[in-house]
């Protein structure tokens, strides 16, 4: 994420609302204070914040009642991919829950989209796997190498919006992913995962390769839960 000295004012002024929503200054149904006001909290002129707050209301944020206060909408309920997609770059101060909600999520697509990989296009998984066997043994080559590997697979599926939802959060598991691996025993783990799948592959196993896909993703699932007890 940009830092606020190399933010442009519109970029700005959505990071302080959004950083607002997000830790719980401006909960859903809050109403917001006028243009001429909010601007001067922020800092900007009321042109850049009425941009800033025309873009919000489109990925679902906000909700601009003509004639009427701003309000934030529950945008849990009501809003889009846009809203997950800013959300998942907001790291710090993302809601409780939402990495295990996406880690929830993955449980159910990724190893479909593995196996459709595997069918459509089990050549080009199995060269991407054997590049495990070179991988340098620190914490970001591995979380590089995991998540391409899944982009991949959302790449080769055949469907392009399995990639397109992925391409939202890698932001946000780049980050997860360099602590995840900065233990060896988590990174010898994986090593072993990426062998598996790849004699899987080799063998043209789909059924063998969403089994295995589903339960190392129902373990890193369980080894974050753990983590935030």
């Amino acid at each position: 994420m940009l830092t606020e000295k190399l933010m442009k004012p519109a970029q700005f002024a959505e990071h302080q609302l959004l950083t607002g929503i997000l830790k719980g200054e401006f909960p859903p149904g809050t109403i917001l204070p006028g243009e001429r006001k909010l601007a001067e909290q922020i800092g900007v002129t009321r042109p850049t914040l009425r941009e800033t707050l025309q873009k919000m209301a489109r990925e679902g944020w906000l909700n601009i009642r003509h004639g009427k206060s701003t309000m934030v909408k529950d945008y849990m309920s009501e809003g889009g991919m846009g809203v997950l997609s800013t959300m998942a770059r907001f790291g710090e101060d993302l809601p409780k829950r939402f990495v295990e909600h996406f880690l929830k999520v993955r449980c159910v697509v990724l190893p479909s989209v593995a196996k459709m990989t595997m069918e459509i296009n089990p050549e080009v998984l199995e060269s991407y796997l054997l590049e495990s066997k070179d991988l340098d043994d620190n914490h970001l080559a591995y979380t590089d190498y995991d998540w391409k590997l899944q982009l991949l697979m959302a790449t080769q599926s055949g469907n392009p919006f399995f990639r397109i939802i992925l391409n939202d959060f890698d932001f946000m598991y780049r980050q997860m992913g360099a602590d995840y691996f900065l233990l060896k025993e988590t990174r010898a783990v994986s090593l072993a995962y990426y062998n598996e799948l790849l004699e899987l592959v080799r063998n043209r196993d789909a059924e063998g390769v969403y089994d295995r896909v589903a339960r190392v993703m129902d373990d890193a699932l369980a080894l974050w839960k753990a983590f935030m007890a």
